[in-house]
């Protein structure tokens, strides 16, 4: 199975700082894709009251911000400087102030002799492999929530351009991954998979900076052209691109005592 992450720590803080200006912000809206992951978690008996919690590739902080409103405390590590920059930005604006944000790649993030009561990971190409299931479970007190990919995630632009480009895309599917090395270490998990599709509406100008990204691992023939000929067929009379995106996600939440 096909595990994708990051190879280049570098090259991929650049990619998500040059993304942080599109991608989702945090909402208080209890009707967000987050706010319902975080019931789905709270009904499958994690209690985030008065927990210390560790966020691994926290983004903008779609996540974050809703953890710290009932945990005790948040450490938020991102590779992109701009995603945290956005993440304190919009805590500032919420009055929320027991997050901490820790600029790093995971393989660089360093907790010194720190635990946390709950790790939590959301669909983050940092925690993909069986060393990085280790890593978070050693680092966590109580619980892990892992929030993976189940073997799909569909982009429609992104379909039509690998077809063009004769590619196989690589799955996104880390959580048999994850599952079959928590029954190997005797670890008892709850799961539930999550059928969800969203919209992404960006200028073209940064639809095609995206589409070449995701064709970065590939050699993909004429890439440059086939990325601007498709993205200018969904690119509306203002400038915009629109694309849906269609994955499995899984939710698994073990204990780690």
């Amino acid at each position: 199975m096909d595990i994708q992450r990051n190879a280049d720590p570098k090259k991929a803080e650049i990619m998500w700082d040059k993304r942080a200006s599109d991608y989702p912000r945090y909402s208080s809206s209890e009707d967000t894709f987050e706010a319902k992951v975080l019931r789905m978690a709270e009904e499958a008996g994690v209690n985030l009251s008065g927990l210390r919690v560790l966020d691994v590739g926290s983004g903008s902080g779609k996540y974050t911000l809703r953890l710290a409103k009932k945990a005790a405390s948040v450490t938020a590590a991102d590779i992109s400087g701009e995603m945290l920059r956005i993440l304190r930005e919009d805590a500032q604006k919420e009055g929320i102030t027991n997050i901490t944000t820790v600029h790093t790649d995971w393989e660089g993030f360093d907790s010194g002799n720190e635990k946390f009561d709950m790790v939590f990971c959301s669909t983050t190409p940092a925690v993909r492999t069986p060393e990085d299931f280790a890593r978070v479970t050693e680092l966590a007190g109580k619980f892990v929530v892992y929030l993976g990919f189940a073997g799909k995630k569909d982009s429609e632009i992104m379909n039509r351009i690998y077809a063009k480009c004769g590619i196989t895309p690589k799955r996104f599917n880390d959580t048999p991954v994850l599952k079959k090395w928590l029954d190997e270490k005797g670890l008892t998990y709850k799961s539930a998979q999550i059928d969800h599709m969203w919209e992404k509406r960006v200028t073209a100008e940064n639809m095609k900076r995206q589409c070449m990204d995701f064709l970065s691992g590939y050699d993909a023939p004429n890439a440059e052209k086939t990325v601007s000929e498709e993205v200018d067929e969904i690119t509306d009379a203002e400038g915009m691109a629109t694309d849906k995106t269609h994955a499995l996600l899984e939710l698994i939440i073990w204990n780690t005592k």
